[in-house]
């Protein structure tokens, strides 16, 4: 297949294309200027040059492909941003796959592919986004929070348990997360384009531990620190309240409709993720 993606440059997006590499697919990579490619040139991704605000000069060129992956997975770009993208690509009429998050469902202890949204203040635009794929017949892909490799949300644990730095969690640290490795998701996108699932898909492994348990995996002998959710949202603004989510979500659908099945659980592949973690850091 011959399949365009955003974010390729990304944690998540790089793994994807990576994954759809090694599955024989053809791969051509929005990027900007100025982001460092090489890893997406040793795999043999054509690079597309442009960014999210580009994307209707070349939707003219989106029906030479069999289908797009949009993994450009950033708070920070706002809805309008990505609206853009969903926008492009919902008219453009090819199998969609794009990007969401585990935090469209909010607190909960019991939800599943088909649980409605009851987003976080942070995300709540996404669920808009969410339905306009669904509607133009796409599959959203919800990742839970990602681990493994060089490590994103929770860099700074693996990096302050090399210096002998304090852990930092915001709350009490019985919350949990909805989690997965970064591998492991990548081979759902695989999935996801290759069968066309359409639908809501949730990557998430059979973690389940409290987010104490986790820190506590990361670095055994360490020191933890705890804030209150109150000082953290006067520090973090609603990113706090993601930090302080309390998910246990169920993946079961997604695995039945697709073949998934995750290798890694956070606590158990901790001795992998300080490999990676480490080769990663003299990379």
């Amino acid at each position: 297949m011959h399949i365009f993606i955003t974010g390729a440059t990304g944690y998540i997006g790089g793994a994807v294309a990576k994954a759809l590499r090694g599955a024989g697919h053809d791969v051509a990579a929005l990027v900007r200027p100025d982001a460092e490619t090489r890893a997406l040139r040793d795999l043999g991704v054509v690079l597309v040059t442009g960014d999210l605000e580009s994307l209707p000069s070349l939707a003219d060129t989106l029906g030479s492909y069999d289908a797009i992956v949009h993994a450009a997975f950033s708070n920070r770009q706002g809805p309008d941003t990505d609206r853009i993208a969903v926008d492009v690509f919902t008219a453009a009429g090819k199998p969609l796959v794009y990007t969401s998050g585990v935090w469209v469902l909010g607190n909960t202890t019991s939800a599943n592919e088909s649980t409605p949204a009851q987003p976080l203040a942070l995300v709540a635009w996404r669920v808009g986004h969410e339905e306009r794929v669904l509607a133009a017949g796409g599959t959203v892909l919800r990742p839970g929070c990602v681990y493994g490799g060089k490590q994103s949300l929770l860099a700074d644990w693996f990096a302050a348990a090399e210096q002998n730095r304090a852990l930092q969690l915001v709350g009490d640290g019985t919350n949990r997360w909805a989690l997965v490795d970064v591998d492991d998701l990548a081979d759902l996108y695989v999935r996801a384009v290759e069968q066309r699932t359409g639908g809501v898909l949730h990557g998430i492994d059979d973690s389940h531990e409290p987010l104490e348990a986790c820190a506590r995996a990361v670095a055994p002998n360490g020191t933890i620190e705890k804030t209150p959710l109150a000082a953290a949202r006067e520090k973090f603004g609603p990113f706090a309240d993601a930090l302080a989510v309390d998910q246990v979500i169920s993946s079961k659908e997604t695995r039945a409709k697709t073949g998934w099945s995750p290798r890694r659980t956070f606590v158990q592949s901790i001795d992998e993720q300080w490999r990676e973690w480490r080769e990663s850091q003299r990379a």
